[in-house]
């Protein structure tokens, strides 16, 4: 009888085990297939910064002042809460807003891009920062560039 108790409760943490692994594996395809990024479906603000203004921000966040970073921009800027936060989670990996006070340019973006010295040096920043950094290398080259995903690892996995 004890031997029966015994098989019933191995079976049992069996079947409960089993289950476990089919409902990660489950909630792991169901993430995979969800695919991009959080930032993808984060629309960002349009305007125009201050380069000094975008260095300073950049700096504070990257120092772990994040907060301070994000007073200090809704301050200079009068933005929203949630325009500063999106616009200083932007700066910190790498990307920049327009400058008022440049005339602008056609910045020449797409799958004719050049990868020019200040993306390249960007780049091996963030790779060189932390290596989670790389998917923000990865996404700031497909932005600036217009690569595909696969061409954009290759690229930053060569750095």
């Amino acid at each position: 009888m004890s031997v029966t108790i015994l098989i019933m409760v191995e079976v049992g943490l069996i079947v409960a085990l089993a289950l476990a692994i089919a409902a990660s594996i489950m909630i792991l395809r169901r993430n995979t297939e969800r695919g991009g990024s959080p930032g993808e479906y984060t629309n960002l603000p349009d305007v125009e910064l201050d380069l000094k203004l975008q260095e300073e921000v950049r700096n504070l966040a990257h120092h772990g002042h994040t907060e301070e970073a994000i007073k200090h921009l809704r301050k200079q800027a009068r933005l929203t809460p949630h325009e500063a936060t999106v616009v200083v989670q932007t700066l910190m990996v790498g990307k920049t807003f327009p400058d008022p006070s440049t005339p602008q340019q056609s910045t020449e973006s797409g799958p004719n891009a050049v990868v020019d010295d200040d993306l390249l040096n960007r780049l091996h920043l963030l790779v060189a920062q932390d290596p989670h950094k790389r998917n923000a290398a990865i996404q700031l080259l497909r932005d600036r560039t217009g690569m595909n995903a696969k061409d954009a690892r290759r690229f930053v996995n060569a750095l």
